[in-house]
């Protein structure tokens, strides 16, 4: 066998960022090369042990692949992949072999749950991405841009009536607020996975969260929208938004934009990201108008039923 398998763990998080720094790999994970975010990635309570592998041919890293296992609504689970093959080792058979290996962990983990899918992205382009996804039976089904703009010059947010911003003070009540109003903002988005408190504080126990890049905003003591920011090297990125369904239309989501772009500014980033899907119609129209602007695009392809 040309090449062998190897559990990945937080130890060994050096190993695979000094693969994904490989010229072939570093503009698909450049999210994850700067200091602490390749540790933060593999901490995703989403992963499944079983599904982190790292393949080496000989001494050298040759490609790798995690799993993670998304438990949607219905009760069923969907697999999705991250996965990279180095340069010298692609067109033999490894891509294939880390696909299997990682929807085969993902069945495993949850043998009682009927699978819904499995899925992969990539930027584009991405030479050979589109060939591979057909050789498997996956087609396109989602389009994902990342957009950008300068941190300056920020408007300052103009709150809607009644409502008050809080930042996030590590409270089991605050973190109760933050999973409940996460899942009733994304609860009609596609591939919408429910969060969990669990999963809530462990976002939160991460090295690299930042409590005071979560606002949680509250009319009548109930929270209705939140924003997270996140650092990813050089670039502040508004992690997550969402408002809940009872205050949409208010202005809240602009707001909490703007507080999000305001924070990170004041964080000391030139330029700030995000990511969105591209049939949000919506927030696309919202981020256009607040001055981002698409950069690059992501690919998502699937195969339903596995």
């Amino acid at each position: 066998m040309r090449w062998t398998l190897h559990p990945i763990g937080a130890r060994d998080a050096g190993a695979l960022r000094a693969l994904l720094a490989a010229p072939e790999l570093a503009r698909e994970f450049d999210a994850w090369l700067p200091p602490g975010m390749t540790e933060q990635f593999l901490a995703d309570p989403h992963l499944v042990a079983d599904g982190m592998r790292l393949a080496r041919a000989g001494d050298a890293a040759a490609g790798f692949v995690l799993s993670y296992a998304l438990d949607e609504p219905d009760g069923a689970v969907h697999a999705f992949l991250r996965f990279g093959v180095a340069a010298a080792e692609r067109r033999r058979g490894l891509g294939t072999r880390l696909l299997e290996l990682g929807l085969a962990a993902v069945r495993a983990a949850r043998p009682d749950r009927p699978l819904s899918g499995l899925s992969f992205g990539a930027w584009q382009p991405f030479d050979g991405a589109d060939a591979f996804a057909a050789r498997h039976g996956l087609v396109h089904a989602r389009r994902f841009w990342r957009m950008e703009r300068p941190a300056a010059p920020a408007a300052a947010p103009v709150w809607p009536a009644g409502i008050a911003v809080r930042t996030f003070d590590g409270s089991d009540a605050a973190l109760a607020d933050w999973n409940d109003v996460y899942n009733a903002s994304f609860a009609g988005h596609w591939r919408f996975v429910p969060g969990t408190l669990e999963e809530a504080r462990a976002i939160a126990a991460a090295p690299l969260f930042d409590p005071a890049g979560l606002a949680l905003a509250y009319r009548d003591g109930r929270c209705l929208g939140f924003c997270r920011t996140e650092s990813a090297g050089e670039i502040g990125v508004i992690g997550v938004l969402g408002t809940h369904p009872a205050a949409r239309g208010l202005g809240l989501g602009r707001a909490l934009l703007r507080w999000g772009v305001a924070h990170l500014a004041g964080r000391g980033f030139a330029r700030i990201g995000l990511l969105v899907d591209g049939r949000n119609d919506g927030a696309l129209a919202l981020y256009r108008s607040e001055g981002f602007a698409v950069t690059r695009t992501r690919e998502i392809w699937e195969r339903v039923p596995a």
